[in-house]
Protein backbone atom coordinates (compact mmCIF):
# COMPACT_ATOMS: atom_id res chain seq x y z
CA UNK A 1 0.00 0.00 0.00
CA UNK A 2 1.73 3.47 -0.80
CA UNK A 3 2.18 5.63 2.22
CA UNK A 4 -1.12 7.62 3.30
CA UNK A 5 -0.06 10.97 2.52
CA UNK A 6 0.38 9.97 -1.25
CA UNK A 7 -3.29 8.98 -1.08
CA UNK A 8 -5.41 11.18 -3.51
CA UNK A 9 -9.06 11.20 -1.51
CA UNK A 10 -12.15 12.25 -3.41
CA UNK A 11 -15.17 13.22 -1.77
CA UNK A 12 -18.18 11.26 -4.02
CA UNK A 13 -21.44 12.41 -2.04
CA UNK A 14 -23.68 11.61 -4.56
CA UNK A 15 -22.93 7.70 -4.00
CA UNK A 16 -24.56 7.72 -0.76
CA UNK A 17 -26.75 5.23 0.48
CA UNK A 18 -28.02 7.00 3.50
CA UNK A 19 -28.22 10.94 4.07
CA UNK A 20 -24.82 12.46 5.88
CA UNK A 21 -27.36 13.92 8.88
CA UNK A 22 -28.41 9.77 9.28
CA UNK A 23 -25.77 8.80 9.25
CA UNK A 24 -23.93 10.66 11.82
CA UNK A 25 -26.68 10.13 13.58
CA UNK A 26 -26.75 6.63 13.96
CA UNK A 27 -22.72 6.63 14.72
CA UNK A 28 -23.80 8.90 18.07
CA UNK A 29 -26.54 6.93 18.93
CA UNK A 30 -24.00 3.85 18.44
CA UNK A 31 -21.32 5.63 20.81
CA UNK A 32 -24.01 5.41 23.96
CA UNK A 33 -25.47 1.95 23.44
CA UNK A 34 -24.16 -0.31 26.48
CA UNK A 35 -25.31 -3.79 27.37
CA UNK A 36 -27.40 -3.82 29.52
CA UNK A 37 -26.20 -3.80 33.08
CA UNK A 38 -23.12 -3.19 32.61
CA UNK A 39 -20.40 -0.88 30.32
CA UNK A 40 -19.92 -3.22 27.89
CA UNK A 41 -20.44 -1.52 24.63
CA UNK A 42 -22.89 -3.32 22.49
CA UNK A 43 -20.64 -4.16 19.35
CA UNK A 44 -17.93 -5.93 22.35
CA UNK A 45 -20.97 -8.47 23.37
CA UNK A 46 -19.29 -11.31 21.46
CA UNK A 47 -15.57 -10.99 22.98
CA UNK A 48 -14.72 -14.49 24.10
CA UNK A 49 -16.20 -14.79 27.54
CA UNK A 50 -12.97 -17.02 28.97
CA UNK A 51 -9.79 -16.72 27.99
CA UNK A 52 -9.43 -19.48 25.97
CA UNK A 53 -13.51 -19.69 24.90
CA UNK A 54 -13.52 -21.28 21.55
CA UNK A 55 -9.97 -22.43 21.15
CA UNK A 56 -10.89 -25.61 23.33
CA UNK A 57 -11.21 -29.04 21.00
CA UNK A 58 -12.39 -32.72 22.40
CA UNK A 59 -9.48 -35.13 21.50
CA UNK A 60 -12.04 -37.70 20.73
CA UNK A 61 -14.67 -36.18 18.27
CA UNK A 62 -13.03 -32.93 17.58
CA UNK A 63 -16.41 -31.17 18.83
CA UNK A 64 -15.59 -27.59 20.77
CA UNK A 65 -15.45 -27.13 25.15
CA UNK A 66 -18.00 -25.34 26.15
CA UNK A 67 -18.68 -24.52 30.05
CA UNK A 68 -21.00 -27.43 31.34
CA UNK A 69 -20.75 -25.91 35.10
CA UNK A 70 -19.62 -22.52 37.56
CA UNK A 71 -16.26 -23.42 36.79
CA UNK A 72 -15.62 -26.47 34.28
CA UNK A 73 -15.32 -26.64 30.82
CA UNK A 74 -16.50 -30.40 29.17
CA UNK A 75 -17.13 -31.85 24.88
CA UNK A 76 -20.13 -29.90 24.06
CA UNK A 77 -20.88 -33.49 21.50
CA UNK A 78 -20.75 -35.50 24.37
CA UNK A 79 -23.30 -33.90 26.67
CA UNK A 80 -25.68 -32.50 23.68
CA UNK A 81 -25.47 -35.63 20.80
CA UNK A 82 -24.72 -38.07 23.30
CA UNK A 83 -21.82 -41.43 23.53
CA UNK A 84 -23.02 -42.10 20.43
CA UNK A 85 -21.64 -39.36 18.95
CA UNK A 86 -18.74 -38.87 21.61
CA UNK A 87 -18.11 -40.63 25.12
CA UNK A 88 -15.65 -37.68 26.41
CA UNK A 89 -17.43 -37.10 29.76
CA UNK A 90 -14.07 -35.59 31.42
CA UNK A 91 -14.12 -31.72 32.61
CA UNK A 92 -11.57 -29.70 33.18
CA UNK A 93 -11.85 -26.40 35.60
CA UNK A 94 -11.12 -23.04 33.97
CA UNK A 95 -8.38 -22.08 36.76
CA UNK A 96 -6.46 -25.51 35.95
CA UNK A 97 -7.09 -24.83 32.30
CA UNK A 98 -5.47 -21.28 32.05
CA UNK A 99 -2.94 -22.28 33.98
CA UNK A 100 -1.52 -24.88 32.23
CA UNK A 101 -1.75 -23.37 29.27
CA UNK A 102 -0.28 -20.43 30.22
CA UNK A 103 2.65 -21.90 31.76
CA UNK A 104 2.80 -24.10 28.25
CA UNK A 105 3.07 -21.00 26.00
CA UNK A 106 5.74 -19.35 28.21
CA UNK A 107 7.92 -22.03 29.00
CA UNK A 108 7.47 -24.59 25.92
CA UNK A 109 6.15 -23.70 22.70
CA UNK A 110 9.80 -21.83 21.93
CA UNK A 111 12.25 -24.08 23.29
CA UNK A 112 16.00 -22.50 22.69
CA UNK A 113 17.02 -25.97 21.43
CA UNK A 114 14.24 -26.51 18.59
CA UNK A 115 14.42 -22.59 17.92
CA UNK A 116 18.03 -23.24 16.97
CA UNK A 117 17.27 -25.98 14.53
CA UNK A 118 14.25 -23.78 13.27
CA UNK A 119 16.76 -21.17 12.41
CA UNK A 120 19.64 -23.40 10.64
CA UNK A 121 16.57 -24.60 8.81
CA UNK A 122 14.90 -21.38 7.68
CA UNK A 123 18.05 -19.80 6.50
CA UNK A 124 18.56 -23.03 4.10
CA UNK A 125 15.27 -22.32 3.04
CA UNK A 126 15.60 -18.61 2.33
CA UNK A 127 18.87 -19.29 0.37
CA UNK A 128 16.71 -21.82 -1.84
CA UNK A 129 14.49 -19.19 -2.27
CA UNK A 130 17.52 -16.87 -3.17
CA UNK A 131 18.30 -18.98 -5.83
CA UNK A 132 15.68 -19.14 -7.27
CA UNK A 133 14.13 -16.19 -7.70
CA UNK A 134 17.87 -15.14 -8.90
CA UNK A 135 17.55 -17.93 -11.31
CA UNK A 136 14.16 -16.53 -13.16
CA UNK A 137 15.44 -12.88 -12.98
CA UNK A 138 18.78 -13.96 -14.78
CA UNK A 139 16.13 -15.67 -17.59
CA UNK A 140 13.94 -12.55 -17.71
CA UNK A 141 16.61 -10.05 -18.07
CA UNK A 142 18.73 -12.43 -20.92
CA UNK A 143 15.34 -12.44 -22.57
CA UNK A 144 15.25 -8.63 -22.31
CA UNK A 145 18.44 -8.13 -23.70
CA UNK A 146 17.96 -10.39 -26.47
CA UNK A 147 15.12 -8.30 -27.16
CA UNK A 148 16.52 -4.91 -27.50
CA UNK A 149 19.47 -6.55 -29.82
CA UNK A 150 16.59 -7.86 -32.50
CA UNK A 151 14.57 -3.96 -32.30
CA UNK A 152 18.06 -2.40 -32.36
CA UNK A 153 19.04 -4.54 -35.54
CA UNK A 154 15.86 -3.69 -37.38
CA UNK A 155 16.58 -0.31 -36.21
CA UNK A 156 19.86 -0.38 -38.50
CA UNK A 157 18.08 -2.34 -41.39
CA UNK A 158 15.75 0.91 -41.73
CA UNK A 159 18.71 2.63 -41.41
CA UNK A 160 20.33 1.18 -44.26
CA UNK A 161 17.73 1.40 -46.43
CA UNK A 162 15.52 -1.34 -45.97
CA UNK A 163 11.58 -0.13 -46.23
CA UNK A 164 9.88 0.46 -42.90
CA UNK A 165 6.53 -0.95 -43.66
CA UNK A 166 8.46 -4.45 -44.40
CA UNK A 167 9.46 -4.69 -40.64
CA UNK A 168 7.10 -2.58 -38.90
CA UNK A 169 4.87 -5.53 -37.35
CA UNK A 170 7.68 -6.66 -36.44
CA UNK A 171 8.97 -3.77 -34.47
CA UNK A 172 5.81 -3.45 -32.38
CA UNK A 173 5.77 -7.40 -31.73
CA UNK A 174 9.35 -6.22 -30.28
CA UNK A 175 8.68 -3.08 -28.57
CA UNK A 176 5.66 -4.56 -26.72
CA UNK A 177 7.62 -8.13 -25.94
CA UNK A 178 10.13 -5.70 -24.28
CA UNK A 179 7.77 -3.47 -22.33
CA UNK A 180 5.90 -6.73 -20.82
CA UNK A 181 9.98 -8.07 -19.77
CA UNK A 182 10.43 -4.85 -18.12
CA UNK A 183 7.08 -4.40 -16.57
CA UNK A 184 7.82 -8.20 -15.23
CA UNK A 185 10.93 -7.64 -14.35
CA UNK A 186 10.06 -4.73 -11.96
CA UNK A 187 7.89 -6.75 -10.03
CA UNK A 188 10.43 -9.42 -9.51
CA UNK A 189 12.48 -8.83 -6.48
CA UNK A 190 14.94 -11.65 -4.66
CA UNK A 191 13.58 -11.93 -1.24
CA UNK A 192 14.00 -10.27 1.74
CA UNK A 193 17.32 -11.47 3.76
CA UNK A 194 15.61 -11.61 6.90
CA UNK A 195 17.04 -13.66 9.66
CA UNK A 196 16.44 -15.25 13.04
CA UNK A 197 18.88 -15.45 15.93
CA UNK A 198 18.20 -18.39 18.29
CA UNK A 199 17.73 -15.85 21.11
CA UNK A 200 13.92 -14.63 19.83
CA UNK A 201 13.24 -17.24 22.41
CA UNK A 202 14.58 -15.24 25.10
CA UNK A 203 12.91 -12.36 23.50
CA UNK A 204 9.66 -14.23 23.47
CA UNK A 205 9.17 -15.78 27.10
CA UNK A 206 9.57 -12.27 28.10
CA UNK A 207 7.04 -10.51 26.25
CA UNK A 208 4.69 -13.95 27.00
CA UNK A 209 5.57 -13.37 30.54
CA UNK A 210 4.61 -9.42 30.27
CA UNK A 211 1.53 -10.39 28.67
CA UNK A 212 0.35 -12.87 31.51
CA UNK A 213 1.14 -10.14 33.90
CA UNK A 214 -1.34 -7.75 31.96
CA UNK A 215 -4.22 -10.44 32.82
CA UNK A 216 -4.24 -8.53 36.28
CA UNK A 217 -4.22 -4.89 34.93
CA UNK A 218 -7.98 -3.75 34.84
CA UNK A 219 -6.88 -1.36 31.56
CA UNK A 220 -4.61 -3.60 29.61
CA UNK A 221 -6.43 -7.08 29.99
CA UNK A 222 -8.54 -6.87 27.24
CA UNK A 223 -5.34 -5.83 24.96
CA UNK A 224 -3.43 -8.78 26.36
CA UNK A 225 -6.20 -11.74 26.52
CA UNK A 226 -6.65 -10.97 22.38
CA UNK A 227 -2.55 -10.90 21.94
CA UNK A 228 -2.99 -14.36 24.21
CA UNK A 229 -5.56 -16.34 22.26
CA UNK A 230 -3.64 -14.91 19.13
CA UNK A 231 -0.67 -17.02 19.90
CA UNK A 232 -3.03 -20.40 19.82
CA UNK A 233 -4.01 -22.11 17.26
CA UNK A 234 -6.18 -24.85 19.41
CA UNK A 235 -6.24 -26.66 22.50
CA UNK A 236 -6.76 -30.53 22.27
CA UNK A 237 -8.20 -32.16 25.34
CA UNK A 238 -8.28 -35.75 25.52
CA UNK A 239 -9.34 -38.09 28.27
CA UNK A 240 -6.73 -40.17 29.91
CA UNK A 241 -7.36 -43.85 31.65
CA UNK A 242 -7.24 -42.36 35.14
CA UNK A 243 -10.58 -40.35 33.58
CA UNK A 244 -8.35 -36.64 33.96
CA UNK A 245 -7.52 -34.53 30.46
CA UNK A 246 -4.25 -34.89 28.68
CA UNK A 247 -4.04 -30.91 27.04
CA UNK A 248 -1.92 -30.57 23.65
CA UNK A 249 -1.37 -26.87 22.79
CA UNK A 250 -1.29 -26.24 19.31
CA UNK A 251 0.86 -22.83 18.75
CA UNK A 252 0.00 -20.22 16.08
CA UNK A 253 3.70 -20.13 14.27
CA UNK A 254 3.30 -17.06 12.14
CA UNK A 255 1.99 -15.02 15.42
CA UNK A 256 4.78 -16.48 17.83
CA UNK A 257 7.71 -15.26 15.52
CA UNK A 258 5.85 -11.93 14.82
CA UNK A 259 5.53 -11.83 18.95
CA UNK A 260 9.32 -13.34 19.15
CA UNK A 261 11.04 -10.76 16.87
CA UNK A 262 8.96 -7.56 16.97
CA UNK A 263 8.57 -7.63 13.06
CA UNK A 264 5.39 -6.27 11.01
CA UNK A 265 4.54 -8.98 9.90
CA UNK A 266 5.16 -13.10 10.62
CA UNK A 267 7.90 -13.87 7.75
CA UNK A 268 7.78 -17.63 5.71
CA UNK A 269 9.03 -20.51 7.70
CA UNK A 270 10.80 -24.15 6.95
CA UNK A 271 10.28 -27.29 8.37
CA UNK A 272 7.28 -28.68 10.67
CA UNK A 273 8.12 -29.10 13.96
CA UNK A 274 5.98 -30.83 17.34
CA UNK A 275 8.00 -29.02 20.18
CA UNK A 276 7.48 -30.36 23.78
CA UNK A 277 10.45 -30.42 26.22
CA UNK A 278 14.07 -31.62 23.90
CA UNK A 279 11.64 -33.71 21.53
CA UNK A 280 11.10 -32.86 17.74
CA UNK A 281 9.34 -34.53 14.97
CA UNK A 282 8.40 -33.73 11.02
CA UNK A 283 4.83 -33.47 11.34
CA UNK A 284 1.85 -33.37 8.26
CA UNK A 285 -0.53 -30.61 10.47
CA UNK A 286 0.32 -27.87 8.58
CA UNK A 287 -1.34 -24.18 8.72
CA UNK A 288 -1.45 -21.20 5.85
CA UNK A 289 -0.06 -17.90 6.14
CA UNK A 290 -0.79 -15.85 3.23
CA UNK A 291 1.98 -12.99 3.38
CA UNK A 292 1.60 -8.56 3.29
CA UNK A 293 3.83 -8.91 0.66
CA UNK A 294 1.80 -9.28 -2.13
CA UNK A 295 -1.20 -11.45 -3.83
CA UNK A 296 -0.12 -14.92 -4.27
CA UNK A 297 2.78 -15.28 -2.26
CA UNK A 298 1.90 -18.36 0.26
CA UNK A 299 4.23 -20.40 2.80
CA UNK A 300 3.28 -23.06 4.45
CA UNK A 301 3.31 -23.00 8.16
CA UNK A 302 3.29 -25.78 10.92
CA UNK A 303 2.02 -26.33 13.92
CA UNK A 304 3.82 -26.03 17.04
CA UNK A 305 2.35 -28.62 19.46
CA UNK A 306 3.52 -29.52 23.27
CA UNK A 307 1.99 -31.42 25.88
CA UNK A 308 0.67 -29.00 28.80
Amino acid sequence: MNPEEEWEVTEIPELRIVEDELWQAVRSRQRTLVCAGTSVPVWDRRRPKFLFSGLMRCGCCGGGFAKVSQDAFGCSQARNKGRAICSNMATIKRVDLESRVLNALEHHLMDPGLVEDFCREYAAERNRLQAASLAGRSALESDLARTRADHGKLVDAIVAGVPAEQVKDRMIALDARRRDLEAELAATTAPSPLRYHPGMAVTYRDRVGALIRGLGDADGMEAAKDALRGLVERIVLTPEADGDLSIDLHGALAALLQLATGCEAPSPTAKAATLGGAHRQDTDNMGELVLVAGAGNRRFLPDLVCAV
